[in-house]
């Protein structure tokens, strides 16, 4: 699937480099950097599908999440569907983030590109994350190991986040459900599983 998306000319203008938005971030473990430390092109496929819904051909584009990170695990294919954001949580709407979302379980997967999702692979696992920053780590300019040290000893992030996650809806796709999950940025993927920052 991943030379698929590389080849394709419909999708290969949407894949990106990185999946960052204002300082919130999703990163990339050893099993998924090349040669040089850089994400493995190879691997792992980062398709913008905000690239695609705002242009003029549409007129009200939908809303869309930031980010569908594809990557090429041990048996079959995992799916990070991701939404990133900066702002406060009292300020994430719940309506509009089933928006985005609805957005790429409806139309994008299994419409839009449909000839790229919905052929014969196996998904071996759907992730769905709402990566933020509630407290504004990202914004004290830490290193990674800092942020996390006082990320894990803040019970209110914790709650913050627990908060987010009630009433969220379920998705499903090819055969696997997810809830949208949230997630402190930035949560690093690797091959096979994902590291997040809150153990």
């Amino acid at each position: 699937m991943i030379s698929l998306i590389n080849k394709d000319e419909k999708i290969f203008p949407l894949v990106a480099g990185v999946l960052e938005e204002e300082g919130i971030s999703v990163r990339f473990g050893h099993s998924l950097h090349d040669v040089n430390g850089e994400a493995d092109f190879e691997q792992v496929a980062i398709i913008k599908p905000d690239l695609y819904y705002n242009t003029r051909d549409f007129a009200t584009p939908p809303k869309s999440v930031d980010g569908l990170v594809v990557v090429s695990g041990e048996g079959g294919f995992h799916f990070y569907v991701a939404e990133l954001k900066s702002s406060k949580l009292r300020n994430i709407r719940k309506k509009d983030i089933e928006e985005k979302f609805n957005t790429i379980f409806d139309r994008f997967l299994c419409d839009d590109f449909s000839h790229i999702f919905m052929g014969d692979y196996h998904l071996k696992k759907l992730n769905l994350w709402l990566v933020c920053d509630p407290l504004g780590f990202h914004k004290l300019g830490e290193d990674r190991e800092e942020t996390i040290r006082r990320a894990n000893a803040s019970q209110k992030l914790r709650g913050l986040l627990a908060d987010v996650a009630i009433g969220l809806r379920v998705y499903e796709f090819k055969g696997r459900a997810a809830m949208i999950k949230p997630m402190l940025s930035p949560p690093m993927i690797e091959r096979d599983s994902y590291h997040d920052v809150l153990i």
